[in-house]
């Protein structure tokens, strides 16, 4: 019961994934208002950077405090309450503020969530569990675009944004329902505690420097997330304006795209526990080039028939496995510290790539070109990947 509360958040905050970081808002600021995708790339960014230096601190609060459940409940309320506010507004820079103070409280959030999955699940079986949750996540991305295609026909891009907070926060309840923290601390000495979690953060960036293979793999991931987070962030709009498809074969695109992603999350789960996490991502960044490898040759809308599964095959267990090589890698009293310097080095991994690609496609005869840099992003992540040491080689 445990697992499945926890898990089950992951399918609740892919409605803000699916609205506003992925499909319906961007469609909304490029469509809907004329604005060109650097205009959104920069409103991300912005969030990316606020992010990338909140995320560390955030984890350090979280370790000296022993408190996972309560922020993960204030980010959750910020991020639905600034959707929910954008659902109302027709201005579009007000509207690219609030998504980003939205943003910012989703991706700290996940700090504090995927700390809790040493809680929930049994060090044996970190593989399986995190790739059951990144399942339950593909799967509420297919939810989200059932549930909001309804709204978004009748209405427009902009009747998503309220639905999604709305459903965010009643598939979030049961995590926070059956999850606890540990004993309340009584008043908290924000003074003291803010200072014990810097003292800890620079142990932590000690620590890190110490494991050469925690940071090599930072590294690594650096350049391969530039690429696949700006796939997340502009497929909708590459679909409809480079490949010509309607809402409703979008929609459909990116249905199969997830169910793919689900089956991809259960098939790797097993393949995370027996051939450990580095193999299998080296396989899934290499599926990755190949996908986008295919994208490069054709602009015929078929061929992304294609790709699509074949992206989200390989997408349902990127952050599954990327999340259990960090905790292998990882001393485990650090766990969430360090795991919020992998969100700062994550969140920082969508700025580059998303800024690059909205300044090719400034003109939108190269969006061929802008695929072909995102490639040259993760062959670099690929050929750092190989000095990473594999945790499960060394403990054998």
């Amino acid at each position: 019961m445990t697992f499945l509360a926890w898990a089950l958040y992951d399918l609740a905050n892919t409605f803000f994934a699916v609205a506003m970081l992925s499909f319906y808002f961007p469609l909304w600021v490029v469509e809907d208002h004329g604005a060109k995708e650097l205009v959104y790339s920069i409103a991300l960014a912005a969030s990316m950077i606020c992010v990338a230096l909140l995320m560390p601190i955030c984890g350090a609060i979280s370790d000296a405090t022993h408190q996972r459940v309560r922020y993960l409940w204030w980010t959750t309320l910020g991020c639905v309450g600034a959707t929910f506010l954008t659902g109302l507004l027709d201005d579009l820079w007000a509207a690219l503020a609030l998504f980003a103070i939205g943003n910012v409280c989703y991706q700290l959030g996940t700090v504090f969530y995927d700390a809790l999955l040493w809680q929930v699940a049994r060090p044996q079986r970190l593989g399986a569990a995190s790739s059951i949750g990144a399942a339950f996540g593909y799967l509420g991305s297919m939810t989200g675009l059932a549930f909001l295609w309804p709204f978004v026909r009748h209405g427009g891009h902009q009747a998503a944004f309220i639905p999604s907070a709305v459903f965010f926060l009643l598939f979030a309840v049961p995590c926070f329902v059956v999850l606890r923290d540990p004993a309340s601390l009584g008043r908290i000495a924000w003074g003291a505690t803010i200072r014990q979690a810097f003292a800890r953060l620079r142990l932590t960036l000690r620590s890190v420097r110490a494991h050469a293979g925690l940071w090599r793999f930072f590294l690594a991931s650096f350049f391969s997330l530039n690429a696949i987070n700006t796939v997340l962030v502009f497929m909708a709009v590459y679909t409809k304006r480079a490949m010509g498809f309607g809402e409703a074969d979008v929609v459909r695109f990116f249905l199969v795209g997830q169910a793919f992603a689900v089956a991809g999350s259960l098939a790797f789960s097993r393949v995370i526990d027996r051939v450990g996490p580095k193999r299998t991502l080296a396989f899934i960044w290499t599926g990755w080039i190949g996908a986008l490898g295919l994208a490069s040759l054709s602009q015929e809308p078929r061929w992304l028939w294609v790709v699509g599964p074949l992206i989200g095959f390989c997408l349902g267990s990127t952050w599954a496995t990327s999340r259990v090589l960090i905790i292998e890698l990882s001393p485990k009293d650090q766990l969430a510290e360090i795991l919020g310097l992998a969100g700062l080095l994550g969140r920082a991994s969508s700025i580059l790539g998303p800024l690059l690609w909205g300044l090719i496609v400034w003109d939108p005869a190269r969006y061929r070109q802008a695929v072909l840099a995102l490639i040259g992003l993760l062959g670099i992540g690929l050929w750092l990947f190989r000095r990473v040491p594999d945790p499960r080689a060394a403990v054998s």
